[in-house]
């Protein structure tokens, strides 16, 4: 039960701290995309996901080359998430970050900083999709996070890879058996349209309503996976929790 409640502060923070700092990566110009509203923006990340995971699946059996790239990767988006804020210092604070992680390596530190970079990935991604390519993308990440689950099975050897190793691109809670994890893309791509409603439709209600039933598809995730037990696809639940949140929030927006 504690786990289900931890979980569910990750998402519900994630998408209101990415909304929160948004407008600041905008005016420092930190985004993804040069134009939010090309629809081919979608399939772009969709294929950098695709690169990436079959880029740690053929490393995996190399823990510590793999462990290496990660941390490379990890400072990098430290610096994204803290320079328009800091500036300069944007880098000594990605340096002491990083330390912390590597001589510490327990779950709060981990989580804290998958916390940040969930937040700050969310809120760069947000405001480089316009809501249709959003929508297009959540869909398309859904059907690919089901297919990569139950069919192919390489998420989840992905997943056990990824977690053996203690960074934070999983939010960990340790247990008494296994430890109860959900990826940072499962934050992330939910809240993604949570931005992007928030920064072009300019109406926070619709956000909020999108953060709203991404939870509830998250609670949906829990209740199913308590009931089945193992390991399941979160994104056809958030994701579909979330388009529908966003949708509903239209009659609140003018």
């Amino acid at each position: 039960m504690r786990e289900r409640y931890i979980l569910s502060a990750f998402y519900i923070l994630t998408g209101i701290f990415s909304i929160a700092i948004s407008p600041h990566y905008a005016e420092a110009g930190v985004k993804a995309f040069e134009n939010p509203a090309e629809v081919t923006n979608s399939i772009y990340y969709f294929l950098m996901i695709i690169g990436f995971t079959v880029f740690i699946l053929l490393l995996a059996k190399f823990k510590g080359f793999l462990k290496v790239i990660f941390y490379i990767l990890i400072f990098l988006t430290y610096i994204y998430a803290f320079t328009p804020f800091f500036g300069y210092l944007s880098f000594v604070l990605s340096l002491i970050l990083l330390y912390l992680l590597i001589k510490k390596r327990n779950w709060i530190v981990i989580n804290l900083s998958a916390l940040l970079i969930a937040a700050s990935i969310t809120a760069i991604f947000g405001i480089s999709f316009e809501p249709l390519p959003a929508i297009i993308l959540l869909l398309a990440l859904a059907i690919y996070d089901f297919i990569a689950v139950y069919k192919t099975g390489h998420m989840l050897k992905l997943a056990d890879s990824v977690s053996e190793l203690s960074i934070p691109i999983l939010f960990i809670i340790p247990r008494r058996d296994k430890n109860a994890i959900m990826g940072v893309g499962d934050v992330v791509i939910p809240n993604i349209l949570a931005v992007s409603a928030f920064f072009f439709n300019h109406c926070l209600v619709q956000a909020m309503l999108t953060i709203a039933f991404g939870y509830v598809g998250l609670i949906i995730l829990m209740n199913y996976i308590e009931k089945k037990g193992g390991a399941h696809a979160g994104l056809p639940f958030l994701n579909t929790g979330a388009i529908i949140g966003y949708l509903i929030g239209f009659l609140f927006c003018h």
